[in-house]
């Protein structure tokens, strides 16, 4: 997955711009310089430069007011927010955890394009005093306009977008079922997608134009973005109230890291393979072993290596306290394993894999 640039944190927050955003920013401002050139071509070179580049500037830090406002009801609502993503028409909030209540959701999902719908008509009243500077007008007024639309598409009732948690979060307070409310949001992000594929496609043959190739984008973006946010909403409703000590499998006593690995598989192998297990080096978890690593054993270095050496070693990410919420578990980056190590107590006392959750989401 695309890292994106750091742009610095808030409170905390991490911010991080895809490369998208930026690429939409730096188009918005050629876009801008030709046509102050082409409408006012009057206007010093330098003059249309300044003022591209502050469009540019200033529609980035509009799609962060969008996404910032997400944040901070998220946190006045009691909602750890980890990460602010910036993508071309909007972006998304990682928090840790989901939302309890549909109130929050609904809450958290309107403030970004509410906030959107209100920079478009600052900026607008704004460009209203701007008439003794036409370049400078036409360009706020465009500005207005780009408000809008990320006010607008973000609306749309699908996931990802906000409008998607806003019809989850009201069907979700009208039936009491989160995972029915989710399902019924997946099915409208793929009726909108086809339908917005539908229209730009029906313009195209009877009078091409750029806008419709917009509008087919825009369609297939929402389709593949309701499959893909659509399973990871599903998981997330189906876990709410569980925590890793519910879908965790108990181990035994960690493995020495002094033991042989050939010694491991006679003790521990279930099977023809090994489920992971953790390894304790001088008193402390410091690695995995499983079926992964021992697949890249010969039998002969089976019998030579020792656990320390064959072991996957951990991370921070790799390890997770017993009552940690299952949502958040899952909103959390993975580690380096893929795998994670339960403790309670400071003792590991259990696994996650990835069979193990999909066993108790399937229940």
């Amino acid at each position: 997955m695309n890292r994106g640039i750091r742009l610095g944190s808030v409170g905390g927050v991490e911010i991080v711009a895809d490369l998208s955003v930026l690429v939409i920013s730096a188009i918005l401002m050629w876009v801008v310089y030709v046509d102050i050139g082409v409408s006012y071509p009057d206007t010093d070179p330098v003059v249309g430069t300044i003022i591209a580049t502050l469009a540019g500037v200033a529609f980035t830090a509009s799609v962060f007011a969008h996404e910032g406002s997400h944040a901070a009801v998220a946190t006045q609502r009691g909602l750890a927010v980890r990460r602010i993503r910036l993508l071309g028409f909007g972006g998304y909030t990682e928090m840790e955890g989901d939302a309890g209540r549909p109130a929050d959701e609904f809450a958290v999902a309107v403030a970004g394009p509410m906030v959107s719908f209100a920079l478009s008509g600052l900026l607008w009243l704004l460009s209203l005093v701007m008439v003794a500077a036409p370049a400078a007008q036409s360009s706020i007024q465009f500005l207005a306009f780009a408000n809008l639309f990320i006010g607008v598409f973000n609306l749309l009732p699908g996931f990802p977008l906000d409008g998607g948690h806003a019809l989850r979060a009201a069907i979700w307070r009208l039936t009491g079922d989160k995972v029915r409310a989710t399902e019924a949001v997946v099915r409208a992000g793929r009726i909108i997608g086809w339908a917005v594929v539908a229209v730009g496609t029906l313009y195209a043959f009877a009078s091409f134009q750029p806008m419709t190739l917009l509008l087919i984008i825009l369609g297939w973006y929402l389709l593949r973005s309701a499959e893909g946010a659509g399973r990871r909403e599903r998981l997330l409703a189906k876990v709410g109230g569980l925590v890793a000590g519910d879908v965790m499998r108990s181990t035994p006593d960690p493995v020495p890291g002094d033991m042989l690995v050939d010694r491991v598989i006679e003790l521990f192998q279930i099977g023809d393979r090994l489920r992971s297990l953790p390894v304790e080096v001088d008193g402390r978890i410091r690695g995995v072993l499983g079926q992964p690593e021992i697949d890249k054993l010969s039998p002969v270095r089976r019998v030579m290596s020792h656990a320390s050496q064959a072991m996957t070693r951990i991370g921070p990410r790799d390890v997770i306290d017993i009552d940690t919420p299952l949502d958040s578990m899952m909103n959390r980056p993975p580690g380096k394993t893929g795998r994670l190590v339960v403790v309670e107590d400071g003792r590991a006392v259990g696994m996650i894999e990835g069979a193990d959750l999909g066993s108790a989401v399937a229940e």
